[in-house]
């Protein structure tokens, strides 16, 4: 399948910090690929605090004065073989070039696997850059044989409510529907376990059943925050909030809260848009 045209129209498309942003990673035994669906420019006051609300964007902007980041997605080979986040699809947000996707495919393509492999999708929250390729136009699964985890204070927010701010594709609430009555939804609260090197971690604030999920083998492990956190740079700036965190000051504490965790833990912090989806760490402070 070649990538969408949406995104190769795009100059981004190449970025390797966005759009063709790629990494591999080895937590113990376990393999696992970041890839990158397209990428989001993102606007300057978009993640930062109320007294440094360009705070991401002073650190991250480019030489054209933009900040782009990726729209990752990740790939986890062990027991099962798993996907963390969906992307965006092959869409261009309102024909702006702003947040384009569609590379997810390719990708798994090169990594030697078509959709029917995959075992298991576990989604961080459903906003749209996260589930665009749950379904297509037509509301058929692009997974057929995943099973997908989801929060459940999410599913009752997205799928049974219309009150969400950032509201479901019609396509795409009524994949998740059918999935649902064949029995391929599952739905979470409080900490699960999904594969033995796979955990969902409770982590409501940027949605309201919003996961992160730990990735674990041994005494190795990373961190996936999905949207708890868009750059490395919050794990020193926890202040700093986006602009879609549905309670910014729940937001904030589940991003401590995870902070302290890896400062006496360890581990490994990885984001669906930190850039170049590089990971980061939590360095205990010295009054620590």
């Amino acid at each position: 399948m070649p990538t969408s045209p949406d995104l190769a129209a795009h100059p981004y498309a190449t970025a390797p910090g966005s759009g063709a942003a790629c990494r591999d990673y080895r937590v113990g035994t376990v393999s696992m690929t970041a890839v990158s669906d397209g990428y989001i420019v993102m606007d300057p006051g978009f993640v930062g605090s109320p007294t440094h609300p360009t705070g991401a964007f002073d650190v991250l902007k480019d030489e054209h004065n933009r900040m782009v980041m990726p729209i990752g997605c990740f790939l986890i080979r062990g027991e099962r073989t798993v996907l963390v986040d969906l992307g965006y699809g092959p869409h261009d947000e309102r024909n702006e070039g702003r947040m384009v996707g569609g590379g997810l495919l390719v990708q798994l393509r090169r990594l030697g696997l078509r959709p029917a492999d995959i075992d298991v999708i576990a989604l961080s929250h459903l906003h749209p850059d996260h589930v665009g390729w749950i379904g297509d136009p037509h509301a058929e699964a692009t997974f057929p044989n995943a099973q997908v985890f989801v929060g459940a204070a999410d599913w009752a927010y997205f799928v049974e409510s219309s009150e969400a701010l950032l509201p479901l594709e019609p396509h795409v609430r009524e994949t998740f529907t059918c999935l649902a009555d064949r029995g391929r939804v599952t739905l979470m609260d409080g900490d699960h376990a999904i594969t033995p090197s796979l955990m969902r971690l409770d982590a409501p604030g940027h949605t309201p059943g919003h996961s992160i999920y730990a990735v674990h083998d041994g005494a190795d492990r990373a961190i996936l925050f999905g949207d708890a956190m868009y750059c490395a740079d919050q794990l020193t700036h926890t202040d700093w909030g986006a602009l879609t965190d549905v309670d910014r000051s729940l937001a904030r504490r589940t991003r401590e809260r995870f902070v302290r965790d890896l400062e006496t833990s360890g581990g490994t912090a990885l984001g669906c848009h930190f850039p170049g989806l590089v990971a980061g760490r939590a360095l205990l402070s010295p009054e620590g």
